[in-house]
């Protein structure tokens, strides 16, 4: 569970960062604004297409192939990420470095994305949001690292759908209320992100220090099976007594 709350936290601040760095991005889509119920069928159209492409990507990057009894590099791993959450929430400009640029991909979305835009069927921003989730972005790379730390595709595609609904209520506001959204809410929006993204950091770390305190950082016990076989156990409760 405080695996899913993570992601879902690293969401938020990710919102809040994309709100504060980039303004209100909810305008570019073409939203019917004659009601609230409207523009909510939309706004949760959009989201729900760009969420259930975060979780397909969580479920693949998890399905790459895992070895149980290499668990202790996946707690080196946990380690290194929450370090690093830490050190960008206080240094933006290395978030760019987890970033790249493939631009015959980003290209093909865009024209799907253009073509879908011609369309008038209730499913287009649906689609739109879908395609809004392949392009490359610094903190859905993030989300990903974090995600891989599930050692399963299950686990990932949930850190993931975990993720895409911690953006969600931030976007929500703004395509109720981008009009209304200056610079100087953006910029106590943006100084939230890096509090946020430290306590996700500091939750990692514990994750993979392996200090059997359940939930929180519980023991991981590697263990030989039938044949030799390593397993690994993990400790998410506390024993029974």
């Amino acid at each position: 569970m405080i695996f899913l709350i993570n992601s879902f936290v690293l969401g938020l601040a990710g919102s809040f960062h994309c709100i504060g760095m980039c303004g209100p991005i909810a305008l570019a889509l073409p939203l019917n604004r004659k009601s609230v119920a409207s523009m909510l069928i939309g706004i949760l159209a959009a989201n729900s297409g760009r969420i259930i492409t975060y979780t397909l990507l969580g479920f693949l990057i998890g399905s790459i192939g895992f070895s149980l009894h290499l668990f202790r590099l996946f707690q080196v791993l946990s380690i290194l990420f929450g370090v690093s959450l830490i050190v960008i929430a206080w240094r933006k400009q290395v978030l760019k470095r987890f970033e790249f640029r493939v631009p015959g991909f980003q290209n093909w979305v865009s024209k799907k994305m253009a073509l879908l835009l011609k369309q008038n069927g209730a499913l287009k921003l649906f689609g739109i949001g879908f395609l809004n989730g392949l392009l490359p972005c610094g903190m859905i790379f993030l989300a990903l690292a974090n995600a891989l730390l599930a050692e399963n595709p299950i686990g990932s595609a949930a850190a993931m759908a975990a993720f895409g609904l911690g953006t969600f209520p931030a976007l929500l506001a703004v395509g109720f209320f981008a009009q209304n959204i200056n610079q100087v809410f953006r910029n106590k929006l943006s100084t939230a992100f890096p509090y946020l993204l430290s306590v996700i950091g500091l939750l990692v770390i514990l994750r993979g220090a392996n200090l059997g305190i359940p939930y929180l950082s519980p023991k991981m016990e590697q263990q030989t099976g039938i044949g030799n076989q390593k397993t690994v156990r993990i400790d998410c409760h506390t024993p029974n007594h």
